[in-house]
Order: structure tokens, then sequence, then C-alpha cells
């Protein structure tokens, strides 16, 4: 039951994972045990094990993964929860003539391992293994009809590693992805209260001459008029999310105390399907109103402009004109406007007014590395 216990505790959690092969470990008296996961394709490989090797570990992830994907082809026939023993499936003397063996199983005191596989993903599939040393005996048939009793929980382990462990890596993507936003991307629940916000939403909040900021976890706008207007927002769009022929987003300008570090605040709701009956949250998209920081990368990378162009840009949304933009490239007037008029092409703008407010305004939506 100890046992049971401690199985379930890893797959709700996966850093209790190799607790689990300890206590797998220690109730078949073995040298190794490990849960693992095998298949063609790198994101396929997983492993809990109990005292892991590193650099065993990178040998193995690494020169020794295609044997060990062979074997794995070798152990797709085995039906699930069917209890197999190593020497049974590959031959010892087979098994031993393998690099697996020589590099990865007798360093380690993995002399006779008894295992099944508990599901499958694909071509992948999830097994557990427990392994004894050179002098201990093998395992008898108590021992595996011992493994086959427990074989539900563990397939049910092995099945809920693989739901939460998909789950986290589709969050810290998604949270990776929102965080090089050059966006403060911002979750709060009914009470203004912040549940999740990205790099650069903590930056804004931080600031103390920002126009937004936090107090006791909640947003507010730093102007009563502004904050007044954030919270009808908020609600307008809390009360959105289950009305489908009501406006789902709306904007406004949060103002800076000193008129400079001012905001535009997208809100929108973001509802639940989960939690249907849960107040609803809301997401803002918080920016700062500022001018590119990189007017060359803007213009090099929004309008495909070669340096040149690029530089000539910056400098007449800089407030440069034409002439002093010239001399300070060293070119000739003629080859200015040459520059001038493919910028007008790429930009699709026709008069440099026109293209001064476009560069001013233009902005990458993503942070700078």
């Amino acid at each position: 039951m100890t046992a049971i216990d401690q199985l379930l505790a890893g797959a709700m959690d996966e850093e209790q994972m190799p607790a689990a092969a300890e206590t797998m470990r220690k109730l078949f008296n073995g040298s190794k045990a490990c849960f693992a996961s095998v298949g063609p394709e790198p994101e396929d490989w997983i492993a809990y094990a109990t005292n892991p090797d590193i650099s065993l570990e990178e040998h193995c992830f690494g020169e020794l993964a295609p044997e060990f994907v062979e074997m794995g082809f070798a152990l797709r026939g085995i039906p699930l929860g069917v209890v197999y023993r190593d020497q049974e499936v590959f031959g010892t003397e087979a098994l031993h003539r393998s690099r697996v063996w020589r590099e990865w199983m007798r360093p380690q005191d993995m002399y006779g391992g008894m295992a099944c596989r508990l599901a499958d993903n694909g071509e992948a599939f999830w097994f557990f293994d427990v392994q004894r040393g050179e002098r201990q005996e093998g395992f008898d048939g108590e021992d595996a009809a011992l493994l086959g009793k427990l074989y539900p929980v563990l397939r049910r382990v092995a099945e809920l590693r693989r739901h939460i462990g998909r789950v986290t890596l589709q969050r810290d993507q998604a949270r990776g992805t929102l965080d090089r936003l050059a966006l403060g991307i911002t979750i709060l629940d009914h009470e203004m209260r912040i549940t999740y916000a990205n790099e650069r939403a903590d930056e804004i909040l931080a600031s103390p001459e920002s126009a937004a900021g936090l107090r006791q976890g909640r947003l507010f706008a730093r102007q009563p008029a502004d904050q007044r207007k954030l919270k009808r927002l908020v609600e307008a769009a809390q009360q959105s999310a289950h009305d489908p022929l009501a406006d789902h987003q709306a904007s406004m300008i949060l103002r800076g105390s000193d008129g400079v570090h001012s905001l535009s605040a997208c809100v929108m709701p973001a509802p639940s399907s989960a939690c249907p009956q849960q107040h609803g949250k809301v997401m803002i998209a918080l920016r700062r109103l500022e001018t590119a920081t990189d007017l060359v990368a803007c213009a090099r990378q929004l309008f495909d402009l070669t340096d040149t162009e690029a530089r000539f840009a910056s400098a007449l949304a800089n407030g440069s004109s034409l002439t002093e933009a010239a001399e300070a490239q060293r070119v000739r007037i003629s080859t200015a406007r040459t520059h001038l008029a493919r910028i007008f092409q790429k930009t699709n703008t026709r008069q440099q007014s026109q293209l001064v407010s476009l560069l001013r305004s233009a902005a990458l939506p993503l942070q700078p590395r």
C-alpha cells in the first residue's frame, strides 16, 4: 500500500516520480528501477530512475539512442501488462554482446531485469523495469505475480504522467511565447486581482512612473478617472463573455502622471470553458505609447528595407531632412532621392510626412533578446 501511495503521488507530481521508482526498487529488492517512455522521436524519451547518473543518461539519450530504439521495437509485440524478463526476450548471450548491456546496464549493476509494458502512445510506449545486481538471485514467479498485480496502478501512473506532461508542455510553451511578446498580457478575476502576467506586464506594472500598477495584487490605473473607466471596461468584458451579441473587446488610454508614460489598454473576456459558472476572467493587453526604440531594426524587419534604406528611414523619422540624411550617410542628394523612392515603394507611402508617421508608430511585437 505504501508503494501504491507513492506511485499515485508520482503520477500527479513529476518531482515525486524518482521516489516512486525508488519505492518500487525496494519492494522488489532490486539494484535499479525506472519508469520510462521510449520511441522513435526524441520527444518520446522520458525516464524516471533510481540513482540517476547524468553522464550515463546523456550517453543513453545520445549515442546509444538507436540501440535503445531497436530494443524497443523488439518489445512492442509483448502485450500490455505481461511481465517479461530481459534474457527471455533478447537471449542472455545476445544481450551481453550489445552496447546497451556493456555501456549502460553493466556499469549500473543491472544483471537481470523484469519489466512490463504499461501503455502505448503511437509508436512510443511506457514501461516499468526493475533490475537485480550481479550478486543477487534472479526474479522468480512470485515477483512476476506481484508485478502483474501492480500493473493496473502502474498503467494509471503512465497514463496520468503522459496526460499531465502534455498539459505541462503546452502550458510552458504558451508562457514562453507570451514572455517573448513586447505587449504586457495580464489576466484578471472579477475583483481586478491578477492571476497571470507575462514578463512585459511585470515590467510595466513594477515601474513607479507607469500609468498602471499593482496594489495588494490588484491592477489599478494611477489616474482616478482612468481607474473608473477601466473598471467599467472590465465589467463589460465579463458580461460580454456570456452575451454573443455584445462587443468582446474595448480599448482606452491610461495616462501617466507625468503625461509621458502612458499606456494603451485593450480589454477582452477570457472565458473558462472548464468552469462556466465562475465569474469570468478578463485579459488586458498593455502597451507603452512610445516611439520605437530601434527604428533601424524595425524598418528593416517590418518593411524589408536594406540596411542603407533603414538608416535613411530612421534618420527621417528622427527629424532629419533628406539633405541632412544624405550628408550623414555621405552620399549625393540624387542617391538619397533614389533611396527615398525605394522606401516609399516598400512602405506603400507617397509623402515624406506619411513615411515619418508610419515609422514612428512602427514597433516589433517581440522583445529584443
